[in-house]
């Protein structure tokens, strides 16, 4: 095994989303993946933007972000092993949120049209997002639960998971 090998598989050993994944799995996976850099204050993607690469955090620091009233607002700061842009990934339309490095970044990027090209490590890749997702989705409903037990507003019910367009 080369020591570029070696290296990605002890870093990638991090990342949950390689949970199961056997060494032909991440060789394969890493053969259809390119390596990502960004320097401090770069943005990965936009929040709106078009993507369907996703990201594993090898090395620096990512915060997720969303706009509310003209301001971003840090959803989650991410370092060395988590991933971010699975959404995109998945869901094909413009990103839910937005990506920025803190300090210089470099991670795996994933490309939505080659991962047919590995379709062994296709399948553990997305049953690990679906775990991740189906965490954060648990949490959000946490937080909403808490947001109404401390008074604070709710959206109506009939607003959530629809798509609003500005009028």
């Amino acid at each position: 095994m080369s020591t570029e090998m070696e290296t990605f598989s002890k870093l990638l050993s991090l990342a949950k989303c390689f949970k199961g994944f056997g060494l032909d799995d991440l060789r394969s996976l890493l053969s259809i993946s390119s390596k990502a850099i960004w320097q401090a204050g770069e943005d990965a993607f936009a929040e709106g933007s078009d993507g369907r690469d996703m990201y594993i955090i090898c090395s620096g620091k990512v915060n997720i972000w969303r706009k509310n009233g003209g301001k971003k607002v840090i959803l989650a700061s991410l370092s060395e092993g988590e991933s971010f842009g699975e959404m995109g990934l998945i869901r094909g339309t413009g990103r839910s949120a937005g990506a920025t490095a803190l300090e210089e970044t470099v991670a795996l990027r994933i490309r939505y049209e080659k991962l047919h090209q590995a379709p062994s490590a296709a399948t553990l890749l997305y049953k690990n997002i679906a775990q991740a997702l189906a965490e954060r989705l648990k949490i959000a409903n946490d937080i909403i639960v808490f947001q109404s037990q401390t008074g604070a507003g709710l959206p109506p019910l009939s607003t959530i998971g629809r798509r609003h367009r500005a009028k």
